[in-house]
């Protein structure tokens, strides 16, 4: 079975809160927790879980986000952008503005 990484940017204490509820609840890192029981409901729901109101961001708002995220992601033309570093994907924006 082929398997892929992936990760994501959240607040420490969000995460941090998180990952001791899933220590104490399943005995796994949030990390674990995603990528094999969230993962596999999702694949066998076929649904991802509801989007709750936080914070005074509606869900519209999220959804929203969520479809310029993958609007914007749908744009690129160039797969090996994926594989650029930090110091690669400055300078392709300064490359833009020159």
């Amino acid at each position: 079975m082929s398997t892929k990484t992936f990760s994501g940017r959240a607040e420490q204490r969000s995460l941090d809160f998180a990952d001791a509820l899933t220590r104490k609840e399943y005995g796994m890192s949030f990390g674990q927790y995603c990528s094999s029981v969230l993962i596999d409901s999702i694949r066998q729901s076929g649904v991802l879980p509801p989007l709750i109101e936080s914070r005074g961001q509606s869900i519209d708002k999220k959804r929203e986000a969520a479809a310029f995220i993958k609007g914007f992601s749908m744009q690129a033309k160039n797969p090996s952008i994926g594989e650029l570093t930090d110091e690669g994907i400055k300078e392709l924006i300064a490359s833009r503005y020159e």
